[in-house]
C-alpha cells in the first residue's frame, strides 16, 4: 500500500522564488510627424538666421535687436538671392533715360515752335506778321524760355554723366526742377491756348492762309513742347518725393 504524497510545507512555499511576470517587449514610442517637422523647421531657421548674421557682418546690440536682425537677413538674402537690387537699378536707369530724352524733346519742340512762329510773316499790301498780335509774341516768349531751360536741363545731365559733378546740388536741384517744370508747362498751355484762340478768330472772320498755316504747326508744336514738360515734372516729382522718403528712414 502506498503512502500518501505529502503536499509541500508552507516553509517551502514561502521560500519558492516567485516567477517573473512575462511582459513582451513594447516598441518605443515613435515621435510624432508634427512634432518631428517644428524641431527641423527650428533647425533651420536657426542656421539661416546665423548665415544671415555672418553674411551681414554687423553684430546687434540693445533694443534694436530684433529689428537690426530682421534688417540684416532680409538684406542678406536680397544680397544672395539678386532678386532686391536689379529691378531697382534698371528702374532707375530706366526713369533717367527717359527724363533725358525728354529734356531733349521740350529742347527742340520749343524751338521749332517759337522758330517757325518768329519766321510767320507775309509781304505785300496784304502782308502780317507775328509781331502785331500779342497771342503770338506771348507763344514766341514762353517757347524761348522753355527752350533755355530744357536745353540747360540736359546739359547738367550730360555734365553730371562725364564728370560725376551736379551743377546745382541736391535736394535745391530737386525743388528747382519740379518748380520750373509746372511753371513752365503752365505758361506753355496758356499761351498756346491763347494763341489757338486768337488763330480760331481769324480764320473764322477772313478764312486760312499761309499766315493762319505757319501759326497752326507753331501752336501744335507748342502744345507737343507742353506734353514733354508735363511729363518731366512728373518724373522730377518722383525724384523729389523719393529722396524726401529715403531722407526720413
Amino acid at each position: 500500500m502506498s503512502s500518501p504524497e505529502r503536499s509541500p510545507s508552507p516553509e517551502a512555499e514561502s521560500e519558492a522564488p516567485p516567477r517573473a511576470p512575462q511582459n513582451t517587449p513594447e516598441k518605443p514610442a515613435s515621435p510624432e510627424p508634427a512634432m518631428m517637422a517644428l524641431a527641423i523647421v527650428d533647425r533651420l531657421s536657426q542656421e539661416d538666421m546665423a548665415v544671415d548674421v555672418k553674411v551681414v557682418g554687423g553684430g546687434v546690440s540693445g533694443g534694436e535687436g530684433d529689428r537690426g536682425l530682421g534688417n540684416g537677413c532680409c538684406a542678406a538674402r536680397k544680397a544672395e538671392s539678386g532678386l532686391g537690387a536689379v529691378p531697382g537699378i534698371l528702374r532707375r536707369r530706366a526713369v533717367t533715360r527717359a527724363a533725358f530724352g525728354l529734356r531733349v524733346s521740350a529742347a527742340l519742340l520749343s524751338l521749332v515752335s517759337f522758330s517757325v512762329m518768329a519766321a510767320d510773316s507775309t509781304e505785300g499790301w496784304a502782308g502780317d506778321s507775328f509781331g502785331r498780335y500779342s497771342e503770338y509774341r506771348y507763344l514766341v516768349c514762353v517757347n524761348a524760355i522753355a527752350f533755355a531751360y530744357s536745353a540747360f536741363q540736359a546739359y547738367t545731365k550730360v555734365h553730371y554723366l562725364i564728370l560725376k559733378k551736379l551743377i546745382i546740388r541736391r535736394p535745391i536741384s530737386y525743388y528747382f526742377d519740379l518748380s520750373m517744370d509746372q511753371v513752365l508747362a503752365y505758361l506753355l498751355m496758356s499761351a498756346s491756348s491763347a494763341a489757338a484762340s486768337r488763330n480760331d478768330l481769324w480764320i473764322s472772320r477772313f478764312g486760312a492762309d499761309e499766315f493762319m498755316d505757319m501759326a497752326n504747326g507753331s501752336i501744335a508744336i507748342s502744345f507737343l513742347a507742353f506734353v514733354a514738360l508735363a511729363s518731366s515734372s512728373l518724373i522730377s516729382a518722383r525724384n523729389l518725393f523719393t529722396w524726401n522718403s529715403n531722407a526720413t528712414l
